[in-house]
């Protein structure tokens, strides 16, 4: 009875032992994928910034550390936009208003950063800006432009269009821009959140995994 008991508490102490063992294991590899996944995101936070800041160099042309409205110019270029220099002053001055957030009249890197993520980053966020930026300037212009033209036929052309563009630009394309803007920045929260979901439900899984290992 004595070697049993023995043997007995012999096992326990096995079975508590390899417990422990699977308990450190799995602890290891849970900080190792952790490490694994910052690894990921930190550098695809250096990857994007890095990009950003590729592009902001590309249009800085006189190295001043902002765009100024001048240096607006390739970018709309790059965003496939083939402007005369009326169209291109209407064109910069809706961007600016949209993106200037301190209205200093250019913009800094910060400023240009969020510019890149909701209009440069893919081909379709390019396309979809430069349809907006066309549509805001352009599209309503039409009808503005004919209105004005009846109310001072004996103006010359240039004051005509600038007239249209800004009665435009004040009433109806602001708006627009600006819920386009706060959509994406809504989208881009609930990426966020889901993001924060799911990294609570493999934590509370690995949780679980623990105390079930306990149980045993």
């Amino acid at each position: 009875a004595a070697a049993v008991k023995i043997q007995a508490v012999h096992r326990g102490k096995q079975a508590r032992a390899q417990l422990e063992q699977e308990k450190a294991e799995l602890n290891a590899a849970a900080l190792k994928i952790q490490a694994v996944h910052r690894g990921k995101q930190t550098r695809q936070s250096v990857d994007k910034t890095r990009r950003v800041k590729a592009a902001f160099d590309a249009f800085d042309a006189d190295g001043s550390g902002e765009l100024e409205v001048d240096e607006l110019r390739e970018v709309m270029a790059h965003l496939g936009l083939e402007l005369t220099k009326g169209e291109f002053d209407h064109y910069a001055a809706a961007l600016m208003e949209d993106y200037d957030t301190d209205n200093s009249g250019s913009l800094d890197f910060w400023e240009f950063e969020k510019f890149y993520e909701q209009c440069l980053a893919s081909d379709d966020l390019r396309a979809a800006y430069a349809n907006e930026l066309d549509a805001a300037v352009k599209g309503v212009v039409s009808g503005a432009l004919s209105n004005v033209i009846e109310r001072r036929q004996k103006e010359d052309e240039e004051e005509m269009e600038g007239a249209a563009l800004k009665i435009q630009a004040v009433h109806r394309g602001k708006q627009a821009r600006k819920q386009l803007q706060e959509r994406r920045e809504m989208e881009a929260a609930a990426v966020k959140i889901q993001a924060v979901h799911r990294g609570k439900q493999a934590r509370a899984q690995l949780e679980q995994e623990k105390a079930e290992l306990n149980a045993a």
